[in-house]
């Protein structure tokens, strides 16, 4: 059995002396199932929200309204559209793919493109790559979801085309994110994904009132709690205090040894406000981070497509207010 380590942390002030948050600033599409309205940035090279080198482009929600609640959106003050942290929504990130093959001088990021390798022993998610093959984006975008496709060739020899769909159910309070990844490149494609789940309930600060259930018996055992922060009961995660400025705390390896596929439930039970989350697809593992304005369980999916396959998965929020 795993131990589920519990790490604190200060965050460095990275955000500050950059431009304010504004949706405006930046190309974007909002849909709506007439139950849930969501506002959602497009990728772009030159004017996008984000233009980092560690989560994927696509299907950042900037905001997302049910029943009057405002469950996504920012979590840091200002912003900077270099800076890889700089992500709001069920943002999701791909593992580097090449890193560690000989003689490439590019590595890959589904959802970004081709990037520079440094001369360094281990890839940094925190810092920032050029970007060497940005690839082809195409939005498709309707009344209730926007559909994206990246289409990358041959970044030392990985080529693929990858969909992401963002998607309101019509009569029902509930949000899908669908991919399919198709290897189009002659090697194998072979990484791991995760989905951030950046929940901003409210805009309330992280405090007692926050709950995330994870699937029973998923919370395993713990090796220690210094900071006394964290309230957990089995599979439930709460808080014993509000988070200060600039602290976070991580947790790693929530299901041990388990592989199962949900349900996730977030709650702010001061505001009986909350989601829950399901995938078609088995976790490979969870993690679990949160700061002072946003608590993230973050699900795991292990990817291996051979070339000329492909692959598909699914994220499913319910959304509801009691």
């Amino acid at each position: 059995m795993r131990l589920l380590f519990i790490s604190i942390l200060l965050l460095l002030p990275v955000f500050f002396h950059l431009g304010e948050i504004k949706s405006q600033d930046y190309p974007s599409h909002s849909i709506s199932n007439g139950m849930i309205t969501a506002g959602i940035y497009l990728p772009d090279n030159e004017n996008g929200f984000y233009r980092a080198s560690r989560f994927d482009w696509s299907g950042i929600i900037y905001e997302l309204k049910y029943k009057g609640c405002d469950y996504l959106g920012p979590w840091y003050s200002k912003h900077n559209p270099s800076v890889n942290d700089a992500i709001c929504g069920p943002a999701e990130e791909f593992e580097e793919i090449g890193w560690y093959d000989e003689d490439n001088a590019d590595f890959l990021k589904i959802g970004v493109g081709g990037l520079r390798k440094l001369q360094t022993e281990k890839y940094d998610k925190f810092k920032l790559y050029e970007m060497t093959n940005p690839g082809k984006w195409t939005i498709n975008r309707s009344d209730c979801k926007v559909q994206f496709i990246h289409e990358v060739e041959n970044v030392s020899g990985y080529s693929y085309r990858y969909t992401k769909c963002i998607e309101l159910v019509n009569g029902s309070p509930k949000l899908l994110i669908k991919h399919t990844l198709e290897n189009t490149g002659k090697k194998l494609i072979r990484t791991n994904v995760y989905n951030h789940n950046f929940f901003t309930i409210g805009h309330l600060p992280t405090n007692a009132d926050v709950t995330v259930k994870f699937p029973e018996d998923a919370v395993r055992s713990i090796a220690y709690d210094k900071s006394n922060i964290l309230n957990i009961d089995k599979n439930e995660i709460g808080f014993r205090r509000q988070l200060a400025a600039n602290e976070n705390v991580m947790l790693y390896s929530i299901l041990g040894d388990s592989v199962t596929n949900g349900p996730i439930i977030i709650e702010n039970r001061k505001l009986k406000a909350g989601v829950r989350i399901v995938s078609d697809t088995g976790y490979s593992t969870v993690h679990f981070w949160a700061s002072e304005r946003t608590y993230c369980p973050e699900p795991y999916i292990h990817i291996e497509v051979l070339p000329q396959n492909k692959i598909s998965w699914e994220f499913e929020y319910t959304f509801y207010v009691k």
